[in-house]
């Protein structure tokens, strides 16, 4: 790869509004294989151009022969809006439509009430919910792991390490604890693992595995009701928007590449 070549990588980059660390993110690279390309140390691989290509909206030939870009015409206030309004992205999800925008989305319900949302800041709120959810998870994995550990060895007739597993169960919990604060959407709770830990636990210590049993019904109850109150209060926009941008970006099942936001 010329040094031409890298030039225009920067420019397309820049005038995608990317920094290299978004870049890296939505193609799913390193921000120093991002920044290696951009100085002409190292050249993307087949894969990496067909996705550069894609999300630059440019042919492969003009990106690697380094055609030069059309001069950005003067843009006013309304030709800003015709231009974003032209440029989005719409997607819907169990009758919420997301029309995504460079810098803006709208979330409209089925009732026709729309949101709107500032892009900058959903990227920034999910990025935040990934870093505090991978430090809660690694540390509740920590902790019960030295649970177990202690119940195995200090139990009494090894009883710890057969009864102690579900605490396990705590793991995926707690990350769906952090997803919820931070979404404020009931139907994030793992709702499952805490019945089954409740009912492992009732069985194991007190021996009452009937009619404890009755306790699995309430999950499908429990989501039902859920979603009826994350409709009401409009949460379920954040799940909305999150699922348009990796239709947007190829990250659904059977699509390429990763979305502006994190799973």
């Amino acid at each position: 790869m010329n040094q031409k070549t890298a030039d225009r990588l920067v420019e397309l980059r820049k005038n995608a509004g990317y920094s290299q660390e978004e870049l890296a993110d939505t193609i799913g690279v390193s921000r120093q294989a991002v920044s290696k390309w951009e100085r002409c140390e190292s050249s993307p691989d087949t894969d990496n151009l067909i996705e550069l290509a894609r999300l630059y909206k440019v042919s492969l030939d003009e990106l690697i022969n380094g055609t030069d870009l059309p001069p950005k015409a003067p843009r006013t206030e309304e030709t800003e809006q015709v231009a974003a309004d032209t440029d989005a992205f719409v997607w819907e999800d169990d009758g919420i439509t997301v029309a995504i925008k460079e810098k803006e989305v709208s979330v409209k319900n089925e009732d026709g009430e729309e949101k709107t949302y500032d892009a900058e800041h959903l990227r920034k709120k999910d990025l935040k919910e990934k870093r505090v959810n991978t430090t809660v998870s690694s540390l509740t994995a920590l902790l019960v792991v030295v649970a177990y550990l202690l119940l195995g060895f200090l139990g009494p007739n090894g009883k710890g390490w057969t009864c102690g597993w579900p605490l396990f169960l705590v793991i995926p919990v707690s990350s769906s604890i952090v997803s919820f604060v931070f979404y404020r959407r009931i139907a994030l709770l793992n709702y499952p693992c805490i019945v089954v830990g409740i009912y492992c636990f009732v069985g194991m210590f007190y021996g009452i595995w009937h009619p404890t049993w009755v306790m699995f019904i309430s999950i499908p109850v429990f989501y039902i009701i859920a979603e009826k109150i994350d409709r009401m209060t409009r949460t379920r926009d954040y799940a909305a928007i999150k699922n348009a941008y990796g239709k947007k970006e190829g990250k659904i099942p059977g699509h390429k590449g990763k979305d502006g936001f994190n799973r």
